[in-house]
């Protein structure tokens, strides 16, 4: 007997889990993995110990509003980096820091181990993070992203 057509011999172990695993119905049952390779880690744990954490840290506590993007606001070097921009301009809320993750590479890679979020832009608002362009951009269409920007006012 071979597993799934990719040529493995199944073991008679293997087999009578895969029965096992498979209800009354006849329909296999599924459960979430207990490997450790699965279970929830946090990427910012050791921040305080690195330098470009720290300064990240820094940097959007000092700030109230903080944008990490590609390129700058007068020319964006992405596609969701301008909609993030316009989307801040659609609130008429210019009074904003932005770092160009482009120029420095430790800081596009830093930026996502600090919020542990894979993918700029990101805004941050009274040091908090907010989130990437299709939350910001979401938040606005239901007037959210105003009540969170006036209070960094």
């Amino acid at each position: 007997v071979r597993i799934g057509g990719c040529g493995l011999p199944a073991t008679r172990a293997h087999l009578l889990r895969s029965l096992s695993a498979t209800s009354q119905t006849g329909i296999a049952a599924r459960s979430f993995s207990s490997h450790s390779d699965f279970e929830p880690k946090s990427h910012v744990k050791d921040a305080g110990n690195d330098e470009v954490q720290q300064k990240l840290a820094k940097l959007v506590k000092d700030n109230k509003v903080t944008l990490f993007m590609k390129g700058s606001p007068d020319a964006p070097q992405c596609g969701f980096s301008r909609a993030v921009v316009q989307t801040l301009s659609d609130e008429k809320y210019d009074d904003y820091a932005f770092v160009d993750v482009l120029k420095y590479p430790e800081v596009r890679e830093g930026i996502k181990k600090f919020s542990d979020w894979p993918t700029v832009p990101q805004l941050y608002v009274n040091a908090e993070f907010i989130g990437g362009c299709d939350i910001v951009v979401q938040m606005h269409k239901d007037g959210e992203l105003k009540e969170v920007l006036d209070k960094a006012k």
